[in-house]
């Protein structure tokens, strides 16, 4: 009598690659944690009152020091800093969205100069800084090609998935260009809509989040301040 030997599957791999919404709202939560609505507390400094059967001898100069300590240098109120909105913030304003390494953008059209399509060619320069893909001529006029993913989020930057860009964003006054992988859509935000940072955080060059589209706003200012430093 044949007996029938049931073969075994062999285990599935499990893929470690994250998920594409992970990726995103783990690096989001890491610029939300910037944009905190941070609150300081005072510290309380705890005074032990004396044990009633303890022989203790103070004069009345310990005495006010213990008091004084005890007592909230801000009447235990927190304190809260404010979001800090860049100056060209209206009520309402346009902005254009786009995606680099994997992350929507967004940049306000009154800080953009043009578009251009980018090909990948550029000259190169001795000394050139990292964040520098090189120099291109626009109507007679150098272009310093902006490295967006290594100038903007260096700690997410994967050579060997990196996408290459195929349009430049000219910002400032036309001199220096974001390269940028797809050109998404323009939107109408409301400045309501968007999460400002608060306080000058480590990220010079975000603004805030816009809420609905779950996009890091751009703070065109602080990008040409870092590409003057």
């Amino acid at each position: 009598m044949n007996r029938r030997v049931r073969q075994s599957q062999p285990p599935q791999p499990v893929s470690k690659i994250a998920e594409p919404d992970t990726a995103l709202k783990s690096y989001l939560d890491t610029l939300l944690s910037e944009i905190d609505d941070l609150t300081v507390t005072p510290p309380q400094v705890e005074v032990k009152e004396p044990l009633p059967d303890a022989d203790i001898n103070y004069d009345r100069h310990t005495e006010s020091t213990l008091t004084t300590v005890s007592e909230p240098t801000s009447g235990g109120a927190e304190t809260s800093l404010e979001p800090n909105e860049p100056d060209w913030v209206a009520d309402a304003f346009q902005v254009l969205l786009f995606e680099v390494n994997g992350i929507k953008l967004g940049i306000p059209l009154s800080s953009l100069r043009g578009i251009l399509p980018f090909a990948g060619e550029a000259s190169q320069l001795p000394g050139q800084p990292a964040w520098s893909l090189g120099v291109i001529v626009n109507r007679e006029e150098k272009v310093v090609v902006v490295n967006s993913a290594r100038l903007l989020m260096p700690e997410r930057l994967d050579e060997s998935s990196a996408i290459r860009p195929q349009h430049l964003l000219l910002i400032g006054d036309g001199r220096r260009a974001l390269a940028v992988d797809t050109i998404c859509n323009t939107l109408m935000v409301e400045k309501e809509e968007v999460r400002w940072r608060s306080g000058s955080g480590i990220r010079p060059w975000y603004a805030g989040i816009i809420i609905q589209e779950l996009s890091v706003l751009l703070d065109v200012d602080g990008i040409l301040n870092m590409l003057a430093g």
